[in-house]
């Protein structure tokens, strides 16, 4: 399974036709010459693909930071989907 990053960067490259060696981790959207529109389409296609939500993502987030982001939300709901164990 691939991890939140190489989600991110695959989403990047393949819907904006960005050039892979320019979709780095420390890179910002604003960087990589996206709008707030093209960071929304982002978002629900990643959304589409993880099951997460992500809204009102700054274009000054960096691709680490979103996938830190998409990893605690994903945890957050692991736990909540957990059974309860005990009484």
């Amino acid at each position: 399974m691939p991890t939140s990053t190489e989600l991110i960067t695959s989403t990047l490259t393949e819907t904006f036709d960005l050039d892979p060696a320019q979709v780095t981790p420390e890179r910002t959207f604003e960087d990589l010459g996206l709008d707030s529109l093209a960071l929304v389409e982002m978002g629900l296609m990643l959304q589409e693909r993880t099951g997460i939500s992500l809204e009102d993502v700054p274009l000054q987030t960096t691709i680490e930071e979103l996938a830190a982001l998409m990893d605690a939300r994903d945890a957050d709901t692991a736990l909540t989907a957990a059974p309860n164990s005990g009484a």
